[in-house]
């Protein structure tokens, strides 16, 4: 991440879900469903594949748009979770930070 730079918090339309210790983003309900996260640029090719391994097979790259703070719009990638989601637990405010 030396050659990433944070453009700040974003959100994403998405929800937030518990695997365990970690977070998992499915796809949203209604439009009001909003991810909390952060926006880097920078991120090299080579990050993402390093990227691409951790995060493994439960785990899809995908490449949406992004709001940040100031309603800018910008296409990132992220890791949507492939797995199903129905029995995990929801995290309504999308910020998994706040837990």
């Amino acid at each position: 991440m030396k050659t990433a730079r944070h453009l700040g918090p974003a959100t994403i339309n998405g929800r937030l879900y518990r695997v365990t210790h970690y977070p998992a983003l499915g796809p949203a309900q209604t439009k009001e469903d909003l991810v909390k996260g952060d926006l880097f640029e920078g991120v090299t090719t080579e990050l993402l594949q390093r990227l691409d391994e951790y995060e493994g097979s439960a785990y899809s790259r995908v490449l949406a748009g992004v709001t940040l703070e100031d309603g800018t719009t910008l296409p990132a990638y992220f890791y949507r979770y492939a797995l199903p989601t129905d029995q995990l637990e929801w995290i309504p405010s999308g910020d998994w930070s706040s837990l």
